[in-house]
């Protein structure tokens, strides 16, 4: 009997898939990284089938990919050796929400939109909101180290993560961390899964932190004539002791892509915009937005707008959800970097990329978290321009190191990236790392060839 029938003899045919059209669906992410087509696609409904699988796996030496919606925009859910893909659509279940000690536990498969209507209806917030909340998985949060517009004020997944299950590369089960506010007994075994994408162990249950809802928020958006001075309007707000639980940039071309929906609020000659919003408890929010007011004027500020009810906010940021959408309806393909510069850079990163442009003859558009110094710089390309795409990619990330930044911020390694780990790491750091990687996983079989350029 091949691995394949004795994976569908031990967890039943209707989990575990062969058809070409069913494989062809999870051999590819959100990313422009190449496909490949894994030989089957399972589909665990609890941790059972995830330990008798990986068993099997193990047995036969077969790659493995562990994944969640496929809204990687690194490549960390292509099944690069093809092999399996684990798929966790059926183990989405909210299993414990407890407003006496601000937790939650879910399985990997719940959509972190999901998680985020279900624990404000308690009264309770989960901060962590990346751009794709009402389709991504809070397991490819955790492989992620997913951020959003919050990180800002209120940090990304890694803060809010309190103990992991998980299953080795061999199928035994091993829980992580503790479900308290402190905790220092050992490794911290949690914090190195957040961010591993899959190649240290299968992440089947996660326990995280809630907050307290904040009863007040307010939604600003700021326009401006061009990219820099919106730029530099960042750093002076935070140096004026402003903290905004969002601060976002959009650069001219992510505007133009989005304008009808932004048009009504913004005036004519606006070049690109910030989108700020401020939450919390206390009576503080009037200051915030005198003193917003004064240190855009000082940037050449053209207007500032406030979202005076929940309907306008919505759409403020239905627009700067939509922005990538937007960009990829114009017909390109799209290279993703989520490159991340000290904040008063910023404007240094954002005058390059007409260098790019020239040089390389490709297109840049860029947005992101400017708030944390997050940009996301999107190359937007046709087919035969990859030669191109490359040459850009490396001026960017070249540039964002002698910025004194880093290649990836919240997107995580995958594929696409792994050549800039490999160059951005101490060498023993590196060298340790693959350490890391051979003590969980000895026979290299979790998502093989992402992060490390092997």
């Amino acid at each position: 009997m091949n691995w394949k029938n004795e994976l569908k003899r031990t967890l039943g045919e209707d989990k575990v898939r062969e058809d070409y059209e069913h494989r062809l669906l999870f051999s590819k992410d959100s990313s422009d990284a190449s496909a490949v087509v894994p030989e089957v696609v399972i589909h665990p409904e609890s941790e059972e089938d995830v330990s008798e699988a990986l068993r099997l796996l193990y047995r036969y030496g077969i790659p493995l990919t562990p994944r969640g919606s496929g809204t990687s925009l690194s490549g960390g859910s292509v099944p690069a050796l093809g092999g399996a893909v684990m798929v966790f659509d059926r183990m989405n279940r909210i299993k414990e929400i407890d407003p006496d000690d601000l937790t939650a536990v879910v399985e990997s498969g719940v959509i972190t939109g999901d998680l985020h209507r279900a624990v404000e209806k308690e009264g309770m917030f989960y901060p962590p909101d990346p751009a794709s909340l009402e389709s991504c998985t809070l397991g490819g949060n955790v492989a992620e180290n997913a951020g959003g517009p919050r990180a800002l004020k209120y940090g990304t997944t890694k803060h809010y993560v309190l103990e992991i299950t998980f299953y080795s590369s061999q199928g035994d089960r091993i829980t992580v961390g503790k479900r308290t506010k402190k905790w220092v007994v050992g490794y911290d075994l949690p914090s190195l899964m957040v961010g591993s994408e899959g190649t240290l162990g299968v992440i089947t249950e996660i326990a995280l932190r809630l907050l307290p809802r904040p009863p007040k928020r307010y939604t600003l958006l700021l326009a401006f004539g061009d990219e820099v001075t919106a730029s530099r309007t960042v750093s002076n707000m935070i140096r004026r002791g402003l903290l905004p639980s969002a601060l976002e940039f959009v650069d001219h071309k992510c505007l133009e892509a989005v304008g009808e929906k932004v048009a009504p609020f913004l005036p004519k000659g606006t070049g690109s915009f910030l989108l700020v919003e401020y939450d919390g408890f206390g009576p503080e929010f009037e200051r915030q937005l005198e003193i917003t007011y004064d240190v855009a004027s000082k940037n050449g500020l053209l207007d500032m707008f406030v979202a005076e009810d929940e309907v306008t906010r919505r759409k403020l940021w239905e627009a700067r959800r939509g922005v990538l959408p937007a960009l990829e309806s114009l017909g390109f393909l799209i290279r993703h970097e989520d490159v991340v510069v000290p904040r008063s850079r910023i404007p240094d990163l954002v005058e390059y990329t007409s260098v790019v442009e020239k040089e390389t003859g490709m297109r840049l558009a860029s947005f992101g978290h400017a708030g944390d110094g997050n940009i996301h710089v999107n190359i937007l390309y046709k087919k035969g321009q990859e030669e191109g795409v490359a040459r850009a990619v490396e001026m960017v990330v070249q540039k964002v190191w002698e910025l004194g930044g880093t290649s990836a911020g919240e997107h995580g390694v995958g594929i696409l990236k792994k050549k800039f780990m490999k160059r951005e790491l101490d060498p023993l750091a590196y060298e340790l790392l693959k350490a890391i990687k051979g003590t969980f996983d000895p026979k290299g079989i979790l998502n093989p060839h992402i992060m490390f350029d092997d």
